[in-house]
């Protein structure tokens, strides 16, 4: 493909940067670059002069720290609270009055609960995600049955314990 150039003088469109014979200073970079304390030119250091000792943070001498930390993460993976049944979970069901229970319920009390129930479950949304809960299920039920065994035959004895 030929390329045409309309420019009157026979030039190139873009030009190439002029070359400058020295780089020119970047002000903006020393304005954001971090100040550090230069020695001076003329001075000659000396082995009297002060010099800073490093020293070892404490994380790096105790390295036992870390594997402490990893082992208490794993057994509190394993042994999760169950918070269900504590007394403050029990505390805060009887005082929600949403969750009431009544001791003696009249017959239209039970009558209405019966009634909103039905339609409750005869509402399509509600129809609909029942259904999505025993397709999930069935799921995963072929999936257990898929996994009964593993693939390999070298990876029985791990799937014994």
């Amino acid at each position: 493909m030929a390329s045409i150039n309309f420019n009157p003088f026979g030039e190139n469109w873009f030009k190439n940067p002029l070359k400058l014979p020295f780089q020119p200073i970047n002000l903006v970079s020393l304005l954001f670059k971090p100040y550090s304390k230069a020695t001076n030119f003329a001075s000659i250091s000396s082995s009297f002069s002060k010099k800073e000792k490093k020293t070892e943070p404490e994380e790096e001498k105790n390295p036992a720290k870390y594997i402490d930390m990893l082992e208490q993460f794993y057994w509190e993976c394993e042994n999760l609270p169950d918070y269900r049944h504590t007394p403050e979970v029990e505390k805060i069901l009887q005082e929600d009055p949403i969750l009431e229970t009544r001791e003696n319920p009249t017959q239209e009390e039970i009558k209405e609960n019966q009634e909103w129930w039905d339609e409750f479950r005869a509402s399509p949304v509600v129809q609909f995600l029942a259904r999505t809960e025993e397709i999930v299920d069935k799921l995963n039920q072929i999936e257990l049955r898929d996994n009964s065994s593993p693939y390999r035959p070298e990876d029985r004895k791990f799937w014994r314990v």
